[in-house]
């Protein structure tokens, strides 16, 4: 079952959905945020003989892990997830925030801590039905795809109806690449994505993913060749039809993907801590 929160938006299209399997024994997937509607007709749809033994958690944004704690409070049932939001994070990442990237906490969920720490390809199962936790940072370093049978719900890593927004440092432009290819190699012939409708071509919108975030950085660079800029300078002119109540989403990912240069030694930045830093060209 799916259920869609109130909480519909720019970035959330529709909604937060959470999912809800099983027939005795249930498990919930990402509670969504922190409201008293949603956490209404979450309860209003558990039938009375059944018991929720499992709440996982796909990352911990506050619209996918908000209601969590209230929710497994009244239920009595664990939350599970891969850690907190900085858990996961490459060590080069951390490398670059030495040097002084700060995270930018846009709609991180900083309190959130699961009963339960997730590996990856850790299984939870009941009598009723197996998951497959499959790390997949990118999104979120935290970030996790659950699999059941040839089903995967991909939370935010994967959808149809948008790219996933990334944000350094939690999150990073290389292991949602990475991630992507691993979740190719599952087969899986369903994606259910944490906002929007089912992916039903799944490896084909991967692919079309990767290419995205590779045009994304052949722009920057292309734009560098010419000239020193700013984080604003770059968004402005490669995210040209953009609404502009999405510049500041496009610019996080412009800098997810200057970040990612920097870790590969093709861009250099004279103060990766200021907002008005000059990037340029190595």
């Amino acid at each position: 079952m799916r259920l869609t929160a109130p909480n519909p938006s720019a970035m959330t299209s529709t909604g937060t959905n959470t999912y809800i399997l099983g027939r005795k024994e249930l498990l919930i997937i990402d509670p969504g945020p922190n409201s008293e509607v949603h956490l209404r007709n979450i309860m209003e749809v558990i039938p009375d003989n059944t018991k929720v033994t499992h709440i996982l958690i796909t990352h911990s944004h506050l619209d996918h892990s908000g209601l969590a704690p209230k929710l497994s409070k009244i239920l009595n049932a664990p939350t599970l997830a891969f850690g907190t939001a900085l858990d996961g994070l490459s060590n080069d990442m951390k490398k670059i925030c030495e040097m002084g990237l700060a995270s930018e906490t846009f709609g991180i969920d900083t309190d959130f801590v699961p009963d339960h720490f997730l590996e990856d390809k850790e299984k939870i199962s009941s009598r009723e039905w197996e998951i497959v936790a499959h790390h997949t940072p990118g999104h979120l370093s935290n970030h996790i795809c659950y699999q059941y049978l040839d089903k995967l719900f991909t939370g935010d890593h994967i959808m149809e109806w948008s790219t996933s927004v990334i944000s350094p440092p939690e999150g990073d432009v290389s292991q949602f690449i990475n991630s992507c290819e691993k979740i190719y190699n599952l087969h899986c012939e369903t994606f259910y994505p944490g906002h929007g409708i089912p992916v039903e071509n799944p490896r084909e919108r991967i692919v079309e993913l990767i290419e995205h975030r590779k045009k994304r950085e052949i722009e920057i660079l292309n734009f560098l060749k010419y000239r020193d800029a700013t984080i604003s300078q770059i968004t402005r002119n490669i995210y040209i039809n953009i609404d502009q109540n999405l510049l500041s989403v496009a610019s996080r990912n412009v800098k997810a993907h200057l970040v990612d240069l920097i870790i590969k030694k093709q861009v250099t930045v004279d103060d990766i801590s200021s907002d008005t830093a000059m990037y340029s060209l190595l």
